[in-house]
């Protein structure tokens, strides 16, 4: 109950009494005026909020320390009376977004809807649940206010935010030239280079046939040709720290926000993009391209927490690595890493020439530079 309506309940009490007390007229009529004030706000408010339907229109993502929209389409069912005073809190955990997302609506009549649109802040990645909405209302002396919560789940999964990379990802010709053998596949029809030797099928060009090699097995043998592959990258991380430690979080939701921008820069230049995380359950996504690819992998990144017992090595020893998955990588850690220890000969003989990356370290801050993210200050204000 709001600290007005506290106080005139009590001043209506004690009014009541002195009025029984003294028996006095005038302190009799001053204690029905304010229980028929009480009695009307209680009644008004309720009325109020009969037959109003709320519906929100939430995004289905958004960035770390980006501004976000939330919009409320607020209907009033009823034939004749209009609502006043109806206030939309979004019923949120706290901790996710800068402020409580909240709109205020004084008047709406009969048979009428309005759209408002409140804005905020996602403070960290990862799932934003939305599942209630409050409306309430303390027409028409604000002294008591009457809520109606309507329950509808949605949820905005936030991406890590995205900096700005100083160094440069190999291109297509580097990745090639890194990465030597492996780097073709075969295609029936392909143009670029050699292959190797088959049987000659129906509908296959004659004039590839091999007709040295046919003459000594007796068949006919084509020369079957393979096709540059597009070139991939890799980008690796190790999400194995000690949640407790605020430090440890801060390196892992860094090493999060530089593996995003690798993917999206990766991407645009036209990579095949892979991606490693261990923890429960360790993520392999082999390189792949396309228009889906990168919020795939954001999203990935976006729902991943840390881990305290999987070693990154551990697990990866348990996959086989195709030759065809090889590429460039890029690994991130939150730890220190041993650049001659037994994952780095790991990753360079697995998946490639690989380059390692940890926070607060010259390598790091010359590489990547961090988003600016939007935070509240102790005024509620958001600053940089």
């Amino acid at each position: 109950m709001p600290r007005p309506a506290v106080y005139l309940c009590a001043g209506t009490i004690v009014i009541g009494l002195a009025a029984v007390d003294a028996d006095n007229n005038i302190l009799l009529l001053m204690f029905g005026i304010c229980l028929g004030a009480i009695v009307l706000s209680c009644l008004t408010a309720w009325r109020t909020l009969r037959r109003i339907s709320v519906v929100r229109v939430s995004p289905e993502m958004a960035i770390t320390g980006q501004p976000l929209e939330l919009r409320y389409t607020i209907t009033n069912h009823r034939a004749w009376a209009g609502a006043r005073c109806l206030r939309i809190v979004e019923l949120v955990e706290k901790g996710f977004l800068s402020h409580r997302p909240e709109v205020f609506l004084p008047r709406l009549a009969a048979q009428q809807s309005a759209s408002l649109t409140v804005s905020g802040v996602a403070l960290k990645r990862g799932r934003i649940a939305l599942s209630a909405i409050q409306v309430s209302s303390g027409f028409p002396f604000q002294i008591v206010s009457k809520s109606i919560t309507h329950y509808v789940d949605d949820e905005i999964v936030v991406y890590p935010g995205l900096g700005r990379l100083h160094g440069q990802i190999a291109t297509g010709r580097e990745v090639r030239d890194l990465v030597g053998v492996g780097t073709t596949t075969a295609r029936s029809r392909g143009d670029d280079e050699f292959f190797g030797i088959r049987e000659y099928r129906e509908g296959d060009n004659p004039r590839r046939i091999h007709w040295r090699r046919s003459a000594a097995s007796g068949q006919l043998m084509i020369r079957e040709m393979a096709g540059t592959r597009d070139p991939q990258l890799w980008c690796v991380l190790d999400t194995q720290i000690d949640p407790r430690r605020k430090a440890d979080s801060d390196r892992l939701e860094l090493i999060i926000s530089a593996a995003a921008t690798v993917i999206c820069d990766g991407l645009e230049k036209g990579l095949r993009v892979g991606l490693v995380c261990n923890g429960d359950p360790l993520l392999v996504l082999p390189p792949g391209g396309g228009r889906h690819r990168r919020t795939r992998l954001l999203r990935e990144l976006a729902l991943r927490g840390p881990n305290r017992t999987d070693a990154l090595l551990d697990q990866l020893e348990r996959i086989a690595w195709p030759a065809r998955w090889r590429g460039v990588g890029i690994f991130f850690s939150a730890s220190p890493f041993e650049a001659e220890g037994t994952l780095a000969r790991f990753l360079n003989r697995n998946i490639g020439p690989t380059r390692a990356y940890v926070p607060h370290t010259t390598a790091f801050d010359s590489f990547f530079e961090p988003p600016l993210i939007l935070r509240p200050d102790d005024t509620g204000r958001l600053t940089k």
